[in-house]
């Protein structure tokens, strides 16, 4: 079986202290350039094929953003797909029940991604999903990563947890992707947290779970690069840049320790 990450201390320490070594370079009359980043080398696990799980809440008090989140990542997929997919191969994605309130259905749901291969799981704002995906996470052995959009009981206080609306050029997309949407809600948080796991596999150069949570880190790095979406990110890590990815959502706060993201105005829980 594949061990299980959702982003664990040892990973951020030698990451922070081993590989993020930015320096401005420049010359008289040029403009500064952010060097690349690169992710801590560890022991490539991936089969070549990146393959998203969704578990979208379709029971519980966020079951009316299912299809939103849903869509999201669907979205995401297809779009970097038109453009070669990862590695010249389609990203895959499977979506699965997040069995909000019910823990029996979460771990059905989170059993049958990891024996499907999955590499990267995208779990909905919720805290007894995400309790239960910390139990699982204990007990399995599978190279998993999983990121999960923020709630009040996991962000950081003073965060911005709130179902973000999509602007119109999004909404339209979303729209296109499922034109039986009505409710829109984390349907941009769920299309760049897609985003930034395909990223986080291209810069890493693996599409295993523990590449994966490391890349997160590296596209979301707040004084690399800002770019806004996954052709102009590819382009930047091309041009030998570091970057951060801040899409629709805004600047994504990712935290390797929990896999938990939330997105906007960064806190700095040092001074709280």
């Amino acid at each position: 079986m594949k061990r299980v990450t959702v982003g664990f201390n040892k990973i951020a320490t030698v990451f922070v202290a081993g590989a993020v070594v930015l320096g401005m370079a420049a010359c008289s009359g040029g403009s500064a350039v952010t060097p690349t980043v690169t992710p801590t080398a560890v022991k490539p696990s991936g089969d070549g094929i990146l393959r998203i799980g969704d578990m979208t809440p379709v029971s519980g008090d966020l079951a009316a953003y299912s299809a939103a989140q849903a869509a999201g990542v669907d979205l995401a997929a297809q779009e970097v797909n038109e453009q070669g997919g990862y590695n010249k191969v389609p990203v895959e994605v499977l979506h699965r029940n997040a069995g909000d309130g019910d823990p029996a259905a979460t771990e059905a749901s989170f059993n049958d991604l990891v024996s499907r291969g999955v590499d990267v799981i995208i779990a909905p704002a919720s805290a007894t999903v995400v309790a239960t995906l910390e139990e699982l996470v204990a007990k399995n052995d599978s190279n998993v990563a999983i990121v999960s959009i923020a709630n009040k009981k996991t962000a950081p206080k003073g965060a911005t947890v709130a179902a973000i609306t999509p602007d119109e050029t999004l909404s339209k997309r979303l729209k296109a992707s499922d034109p039986s949407l009505s409710e829109l809600g984390y349907g941009a948080e769920a299309y760049d947290l897609a985003i930034a796991s395909i990223l986080a596999a291209t810069v890493s150069k693996d599409d295993g779970g523990a590449s994966i949570t490391q890349g997160l880190i590296a596209v979301t790095l707040q004084t690399g690069f800002p770019c806004t979406s996954y052709g102009m990110c590819v382009s930047a890590v091309g041009d030998k840049q570091a970057i951060n990815y801040t899409g629709p959502a805004g600047q994504i706060n990712y935290d390797p320790t929990t896999g938990v993201a939330y997105f906007g105005k960064t806190i700095d829980v040092a001074k709280k």
